[in-house]
């Protein structure tokens, strides 16, 4: 069995001193640190760590020394890593009654010294704050002369968070970095790219010719692959990683995952391999796999081969892997509230299982892109269990939080990292209590819970929902906020308040105030993106509705300087300073601080031009587009959607009049179908209905998925647009709907699932309002796509209108 210690780790009572071994005795150091000046820069910090650490609840620090000193002493002894299993090991031994001896790997020293804290101590780190570290203040410190030693670490090869900060708090650590490897190893860039000298005998065939250079130098890991069947290949890539472990001699893993976008070997040895090679290269790529481990392993058998199933090579080959291999996948669990979901990622994480001596997951956890609290318990650690079942042995999550915003998520995730059969309910239960107390704990919960319902609940009816199919979930969708209503946000406001009331401690106190200032950044972006207003869709349906999103933008002033004001006093927080302030957190919407509404609000205008011809609306959007204290943007959009008809329409011909004119395209979007195909739609303008003028454009659909182009030249660079139409259906279709998209680059690729799905009612002209961000050219694309709608049925579009927004 496994010798493993959870908190405790592995407890092994072997012969030692009978007396304790004193740290601290009345507030004062009654031991030093022996720590010289040659020590690694992580055993120093972990020495700072543990002393500032001790000084919070002793009130003292250790001296750390050179070298030995008089009276009781902690002396680290420092091992090398010989592999990436056993690198978290560490034994705390008392070989005399003065000297209690650490030994470990530079990053497990850091587990021992936290080992000390939690278990002796009884402390422990709730939440990345400077206020985080539950703790009851002692005057004494002492440890028992047992020796404790701790091995066999559940998810050895790997455990990390995509911010740092927090790592050492609870035993993370990197040891199996993801990425496009296989020029790095195998086949070095630096030494094949330079004068483009590349083996022919690994060069793959493509489009019918043997390639000699790589399709883009400039990017060369995209677009191409080596010819995975030829022996040769594996040959010249482990004479090259043998070449890279001479000259590296303390790496503890290598990477063979594929290079990116495809660009497989079309040669014949490869496609009689790979039965289905537009869906699968997994045979060719596997084999070559093996038979580079199974010779690097000769010379290095501990050594873990990490590859990436990605893509083309997501599906497990029909043979073994060496023992060696780490297959590492890309997973959102959360995607797994989809009994669709759950029962495929389980499929294959059991192929996987059965194929791979050692899984890893990518986990797509993302937490601050998303406007509340992202939790799926206790469904994500189950999914984390059913992996460990099959192997898994490598964590790394992307979560871009690293605050108390996701409450216990990362907390409970760590730990089950290190200890893989600790009670995970207890632990949650435990986290409560810890962070504010067993009067306030209740309703932290439920708090919580309220999320965790959303998100496994009616937030898979909204558009955001249906990105569970991806890769990953859509994470800077705002339209997972749809299916909120005014009581779920009334109910977390009622929770955070009875939090802050019923803390007791000035631990507790402080946590909770941290935690209903991320509850009230929170509250103030529910409220400034018209949470509870829309329907799980994103639409509206009365004036009243259209006069609750107009009120947002009335008050929206107040929101965001309330919002940037709570932000400046988060970013006080030194631990977590410098993470709230990433350039890159800010651009992707990985940190609360230095956000923009302006789109959002723009959003609900449009929303609400639906009803602009009814008086009360009308006159709440000229007050808007009167209110100096608005965004310009704001303004000038109010503007022009309460008369429209005084703006110039950029697509004359958009009424139909004219018939088709070449400005005007539809097509199918079909996939894996021959260049000859016939188009599975017919475009033509039609007197059969029209919406005003005597035509209206007609589609007549033969696909599912079919988008209508619309290519509009002359525009201002810099300017924003709004595209206005109706559209028409005679009988409404149960699943199709419309969705608009208006680049400003003629792109293929978009997230469909953050585009708001527009549901044609039958038998009435339905108007469309959309914004195109500013534009980097001349010309705006327009994409109309119709999706889902029955083979057969006919759509009706008239009345494009394109104007230009003013600045204001």
């Amino acid at each position: 069995m496994k010798c493993m210690l959870s908190l405790l780790a592995a407890l092994t009572i072997l012969s030692g001193w009978s007396a304790d071994f004193t740290l601290v005795r009345n507030n004062q150091p009654k031991a030093s640190i022996v720590c010289g000046e040659d020590s690694s820069a992580p055993v120093k910090t972990a020495v700072a760590n543990f002393n500032d650490t001790l000084n919070t609840i002793t009130g003292t620090r250790l001296p750390v020394v050179p070298d030995g000193a008089e009276g009781n002493r902690i002396k680290l002894v420092v091992r090398k890593p010989e592999s990436l299993h056993t690198a978290d090991n560490f034994t705390i031994r008392f070989p005399d009654e003065r000297t209690m001896e650490i030994e470990g790997t530079e990053h497990s020293v850091q587990w021992a010294f936290n080992h000390i804290i939690r278990e002796f101590a009884k402390a422990e780190w709730v939440l990345p704050e400077e206020c985080g570290l539950s703790y009851t203040p002692l005057k004494d410190l002492t440890v028992p002369t047992q020796t404790v030693e701790v091995k066999d670490v559940s998810w050895p090869l790997s455990r990390t968070l995509s911010v740092h900060h927090t790592w050492w708090m609870q035993n993370l650590r990197d040891g199996t970095k993801f990425s496009h490897e296989l020029l790095t190893f195998a086949f070095p860039l630096s030494k094949y790219g330079k004068d483009n000298s590349w083996p022919e005998a690994m060069m793959p065939v493509l489009n019918g010719k043997k390639i000699t250079a790589l399709p883009n130098p400039e990017r060369p890991r995209l677009f191409w692959q080596p010819c995975y069947s030829n022996p040769e290949t594996a040959k010249i890539a482990v004479e090259n990683i043998l070449e890279y472990m001479k000259s590296h001699p303390d790496t503890l893993a290598v990477g063979l995952s594929v290079n990116d976008n495809q660009g497989y070997c079309e040669c014949g040895e490869c496609l009689k391999l790979d039965k289905e090679p537009r869906l699968c290269r997994s045979e060719s790529y596997y084999t070559f796999v093996n038979r580079v481990a199974e010779e690097l392993c000769k010379t290095y058998p501990n050594l873990p081969i990490k590859v990436g199933a990605y893509d083309r090579t997501y599906q497990p080959p029909s043979f073994k892997l060496h023992p060696n291999v780490l297959v590492r996948m890309t997973i959102d669990f959360n995607s797994c509230v989809s009994p669709k979901m759950l029962d495929y990622h389980k499929r294959i994480i059991a192929e996987w299982g059965s194929k791979a001596s050692m899984l890893g997951v990518w986990d797509y956890s993302w937490g601050y892109p998303y406007p509340m609290p992202r939790l799926y318990a206790p469904y994500h650690l189950d999914m984390l269990k059913y992996l460990h079942e099959h192997n898994g042995r490598a964590y790394d999550a992307e979560c871009w939080t690293n605050d108390a915003y996701e409450g216990p998520k990362h907390y409970l995730i760590s730990k089950f990292l290190w200890n893989s059969d600790q009670d995970m309910k207890k632990l949650e239960e435990e986290w409560y209590v810890r962070c504010v107390g067993k009067k306030a704990a209740p309703y932290l919960k439920a708090y919580y819970k309220i999320w965790n319902d959303y998100f496994t609940g009616p937030a898979m009816k909204t558009p955001w929902g249906k990105s569970a199919t991806g890769v990953y979930m859509a994470y800077n969708d705002v339209s997972c906020v749809y299916a909120l209503q005014e009581s779920d946000i009334q109910a977390a406001d009622e929770a955070m308040k009875q939090v802050v009331a019923l803390s007791e401690t000035a631990q507790e106190q402080a946590r909770a105030v941290i935690l209903m200032r991320l509850w009230r950044h929170t509250y103030l972006r529910l409220r400034l993106l018209g949470a509870g207003i829309y329907d799980d869709k994103g639409s509206i349906h009365t004036p009243d509705a259209a006069l609750k999103l107009l009120a947002i933008l009335s008050k929206s002033a107040e929101y965001i300087r309330e919002y940037e004001a709570l932000s400046e006093i988060l970013i006080g927080d030194k631990n977590l300073r410098h993470y709230y302030l990433s350039n890159y957190y800010i651009q992707e919407g990985g940190t609360p601080v230095g956000r923009k509404f302006d789109r959002n609000l723009d959003g609900h205008i449009l929303a609400a031009s639906k009803f602009a011809d009814q008086p009360e609306v009308k006159e709440r959007m000229q007050k808007i587009y009167a209110d100096q204290r608005l965004p310009g943007s704001v303004r000038a959009l109010c503007k022009l959607l309460i008369s429209p008809e005084s703006y110039r329409n950029h697509i004359p011909e958009g009424d139909a009049e004219s018939g088709v004119t070449p400005a005007f395209s539809a097509s199918s979007i079909r996939y894996f179908v021959k260049d000859d195909s016939p188009e599975l739609v017919e475009l033509s303008a039609t007197e059969e209905f029209a919406a005003s003028g005597k035509k209206s454009f007609q589609l007549e659909l033969n696909s599912h998925n079919t988008v209508f182009r619309v290519t509009v030249p002359g525009l201002k660079p810099g300017k924003r647009y709004v595209l206005t139409f109706k559209a028409f259906i005679e009988k409404p279709s149960e699943e199709g709907y419309i969705q608009v998209w208006c680049p400003g680059r003629d792109a293929i690729y978009h997230e469909s699932s953050r585009l708001i799905p527009f549901k044609l009612s039958g038998s009435v002209w339905q108007n469309c309002t959309v914004m195109s961000s500013a534009l980097p050219s001349d010309k705006l694309f327009i994409r109309i796509y119709l999706r889902n709608f029955s083979k057969g049925d006919k759509v009706y579009l008239d009345d494009l209108k394109l104007m230009e927004i003013d600045d204001l």
